[in-house]
């Protein structure tokens, strides 16, 4: 008689979501390195162009003095303008390069913000998801040891004299049961244990005495 007694197995759909977490933390995390590797590389090119843009408002400067010292003299004010006009694009040029940049790796950080936050989340997930199966296990083992110590007392004392007894054995054991099947609801009752429950925060099924 004690073979026939039914543990309630893990189901798949939990095992499934669970696996769905794992992978979907492990593509986060490695969204997550690739975009910390970007913005690496972009960070040096934002101090690239940064030197260049401080390099172009030096020349800048360079090419104004050169100008004021060359004015009463035709050809050398021609020059110097020329310079200075070449200077002042190449300087434009640098600071939109510089904001391009900017913005790229504001951007990137962004991202990355996102996908370390969407790490944690599948974290946590996965870590709530691996205490409801642990919480469904525990329920699983406690309601398999009073199963068992029921159907030995059916075994010893025969079905009409055990649910005829009102020996403390039977009562306790009774209590036990009960107890358990309310603790795990309808859905032990059922068979079916829904992944997506969240675990009780602070409370502790009560042990079998």
């Amino acid at each position: 008689m004690a073979g026939s007694l039914a543990v309630l197995p893990v189901p798949a759909s939990a095992q499934s979501l669970e696996d769905r977490l794992r992978s979907q933390l492990r593509e986060t995390t490695e969204q997550l390195r690739q975009l910390q590797d970007s913005q690496s590389q972009l960070q040096a090119q934002l101090s690239s162009a940064q030197q260049d843009r401080d390099k172009a408002q030096a020349d800048l400067k360079q090419a104004q003095t050169a100008l004021v010292a060359a004015k009463g003299r035709p050809d050398a004010t021609d020059a110097a303008e020329r310079a200075l006009a070449a200077e002042r694009a190449s300087h434009a040029q640098d600071s939109a390069q510089l904001a391009k940049y900017r913005s790229d790796y504001e951007s990137l950080a962004a991202q990355s913000r996102t996908r370390e936050a969407e790490a944690k989340e599948s974290d946590a997930q996965l870590k709530a998801r691996d205490a409801t199966l642990q919480q469904c296990e525990a329920k699983n083992a406690q309601l398999y040891s009073v199963g068992h110590q029921i159907l030995d007392a059916y075994e010893h004392a025969g079905l009409g004299s055990f649910l005829a007894s009102r020996e403390p054995f039977a009562q306790a054991t009774r209590v036990k049961y009960d107890q358990i099947a309310q603790d795990y609801g309808d859905q032990l009752y059922t068979g079916k244990f829904d992944p997506d429950a969240k675990p009780a925060a602070a409370s502790a099924p009560a042990a079998p005495h």
